[in-house]
């Protein structure tokens, strides 16, 4: 049997940055309108709405801007729901399984 030299918790740290650093995205972005996501007006300059709270960056980048990462927002107060944000291009998009299944949605599960 082999043994390695790692105390667990480095081993762990090891396995979850791997993970967390996987250049493969396991979802298809999908873009939305704003008007989907939140609540707002449309004016001459375009869709106004409230600033949403971001829970945190994704590892999903924005297809339209140079590597930047996506913001996880969620259901709270005006946004209608859960959707990704690109803060320099603002556009909002949801991340899809490979089945077509959402994985923002609320309870949605892949059958893959």
């Amino acid at each position: 049997m082999a043994t390695n030299n790692f105390p667990p918790h480095q081993l762990r740290n090891q396995e979850n940055t791997e993970r967390r650093n996987r250049d493969v995205s396991f979802f298809t972005l999908l873009e939305l309108t704003p008007w989907e996501v939140v609540d707002g007006v449309m004016k001459e300059q375009g869709y106004a709405a409230e600033d949403a709270i971001s829970s945190g960056k994704m590892r999903e980048v924005c297809p339209y801007c140079d590597n930047v990462p996506l913001d996880l927002i969620l259901r709270y107060k005006h946004v209608k729901r859960a959707h990704l944000f690109c803060a320099n291009c603002t556009r909002c998009f949801d991340a899809l399984y490979p089945d077509g299944a959402s994985a923002l949605a609320i309870g949605a599960v892949s059958l893959v």
